[in-house]
């Protein structure tokens, strides 16, 4: 039998259908996505709170926070309809900035912001990189349940009432992504992102990913309150951006309206975990950084000493945010673990990235690398084992387990959330 992935730079694998588990990815989705007509009518009937067009009447400062090009929310068709509302309820251009929820991602050029924003709104509208490394873009909003002080973009703190656009896929830190994410974290300060990540390693993948009801996702809601986030737009996508589901309103109750939505759409039952996991880092393969997402699906389903394949793409090479990314790789968590509690190495949400699939890759199972980006010295210097294609990989993760492992496939396994059902 053989096995191809959604992208074909890693050549097709063949494999004994009797050892395959089975192939998994998102669900096929038949028919069109919801038309605009049916995109406005969502935003105007809003979840647990009043139309934008009744509740931003008398607002002088209103901020739209949206996510950045690494995810691929159709901004281009949510936000005129959110815009009409707003000027319905007499709120006038001059009084919305666009603020863009970086995390610690690359600022956005501003070639990018005019594709995924249009020219139109680009021209008329102030749409800003949020500053996350910049201590005078930030306020604070004094402590957290978790601990730590929280510092948020000064732009939320002073906007009378804010709106977050986003997309809902799972996600290791909070569970699912979207809802009062796309603020908390997404604007706020590098320590502020940091702590929230590194709380995160107190639980297993297992607790986190796919779970809404965890101890990140609570604090996350919590304080999108303590600012004036009012509504959420936020979408179910397939196929790319086309859009499956829309849900908008209130920050809580819309959000968990659209985690059900993703779960149709993303969440597949294995009868079986596996020997051997192939996940595919599409489509979070720009940097192994963000491909190693897909590591975080397989986890799920992989057996204790099985290997996981993960064929990524990653055309930005390593983490280019995040230069000493490379320098300590995945092979020594607890080390990493141990020097940022005792103060020595201080790029905390780096090296939460590092330990939680270092404690993965490094101590449960066997990871392998395909990937035409990164040459076979510095995968494994990063704490994998290298493979030219799929086969080559695929071959390896035998000889490393036994010749009558079983193997599961995850198409889109960044995005994806497999849950064994025996």
């Amino acid at each position: 039998m053989d096995i191809s992935l959604t992208k074909h730079i890693f050549g097709d694998a063949k494999i004994d259908p009797a050892k395959l588990v089975g192939v998994y990815g998102p669900k096929h989705i038949e028919g069109e996505d919801l038309s605009d007509q049916q995109v406005a009518e969502a935003i105007k009937n809003p979840t647990g709170t009043k139309p934008l067009s009744q509740a931003a009447k008398g607002c002088e400062k209103i901020l739209i926070v949206t996510d950045d090009n690494t995810r691929p929310t159709p901004l281009d068709r949510l936000i005129p309809p959110i815009l009409e509302e707003l000027e319905c309820a007499g709120v006038s251009s001059e009084r919305i900035t666009f603020l863009i929820g970086l995390g610690t991602h690359r600022p956005m050029t501003n070639r990018e912001i005019r594709t995924k924003f249009t020219d139109k709104i680009a021209q008329k509208y102030k749409i800003i990189n949020h500053k996350w490394n910049n201590p005078e873009s930030l306020v604070s909003l004094g402590h957290c349940d978790l601990g730590f002080e929280v510092k948020i973009n000064r732009l939320a703190a002073e906007a009378d009432f804010i709106i977050s656009i986003g997309s809902i896929v799972p996600h290791a830190t909070t569970g699912f992504s979207g809802g009062a994410k796309t603020v908390m974290t997404g604007i706020a300060g590098e320590n502020t992102i940091e702590n929230t990540h590194w709380m995160a390693l107190n639980f297993s993948m297992a607790q986190i990913l796919g779970n809404y009801n965890n101890p990140i996702r609570e604090v996350v809601n919590r304080l999108s309150r303590k600012i004036k986030l009012r509504m959420i737009v936020n979408t179910v996508l397939f196929g790319g951006d086309n859009i499956y589901g829309l849900v908008a309103g209130e920050l809580e109750s819309a959000h968990k309206k659209g985690v059900e939505l993703c779960r149709q759409v993303y969440e597949v039952p294995v009868n079986e975990p596996a020997d051997i996991v192939i996940a595919e880092a599409y489509p979070a393969d720009i940097n192994l950084r963000q491909a190693i997402k897909a590591i975080c699906a397989a986890d799920l389903v992989c057996r204790d000493g099985g290997v996981i394949i993960l064929p990524a793409d990653c055309p930005e090479g390593i983490a280019p945010q995040f230069p000493d990314f490379a320098k300590y790789g995945f092979r020594n968590p607890d080390k990493l673990y141990r020097e940022v509690n005792e103060g020595k190495v201080k790029q905390k949400l780096m090296a939460y990235t590092l330990i939680a699939v270092g404690r993965i890759i490094s101590k449960r199972v066997h990871a392998i690398l395909v990937s035409p980006h990164i040459d076979s010295a510095m995968a494994k210097h990063m704490g994998f084992i290298p493979a030219a294609n799929l086969q080559h990989a695929l071959d390896k993760a035998f000889e490393l387990t036994d010749k009558d492992a079983k193997v599961i496939v995850l198409k889109k396994a960044s995005v994806l959330l497999p849950v064994l059902h025996p």
